[in-house]
């Protein structure tokens, strides 16, 4: 029991960051070192290297983030809001197709945790998170098919 409390704190809390960590990339103030790291931290907080999830494909992903079959919400919710960032971050140094990338995959995961399913204190609806990236994408002129059917 308190090793699954402690483990929920943790990801809630790099899920924390990751958003604080988002509103400095919009607002021009957030160090690339630092970028990198929580990003790093996040996903290796959700079970997944960063630079992984950057390289496989948004089909391959939910195999990935539950291989049983069964997805853990807030681990999945953690990696989400990590390509999310990422997709964020590489928008604002005008890299498109990285971009693309993150977000898509990003809509993929949280869409696995459910149209409606918010798993960690204080954060949105996954579908709330599926519209941002769609505006998101929509901003850089491309919005694949699919998102946020689920």
């Amino acid at each position: 029991m308190f090793q699954r409390d402690y483990i929920l704190r943790m990801i809630e809390e790099l899920g924390a960051a990751l958003i604080a960590l988002r509103k400095a990339i919009f607002g021009g103030t957030a160090p690339a070192g630092e970028v990198e790291d929580t990003l790093r931290r996040a996903a290796s907080g959700a079970g997944m290297d960063i630079q992984l999830a950057r390289a496989v494909s948004a089909e391959a992903l939910p195999a990935m983030v539950a291989p049983t079959g069964e997805v853990e919400p807030a681990r999945c919710w953690v990696l989400a809001e990590a390509l999310m960032t990422d997709g964020v971050y590489q928008l604002e140094l005008g890299k498109h197709d990285p971009a693309r990338s993150s977000l898509a995959k990003a809509a993929v995961l949280f869409d696995l945790v459910g149209p409606g399913g918010a798993f960690l204190t204080g954060f949105p609806e996954a579908r709330v998170r599926i519209a941002e990236i769609e505006g998101l994408l929509a901003e850089i002129g491309e919005l694949p098919g699919g998102i946020g059917d689920g």
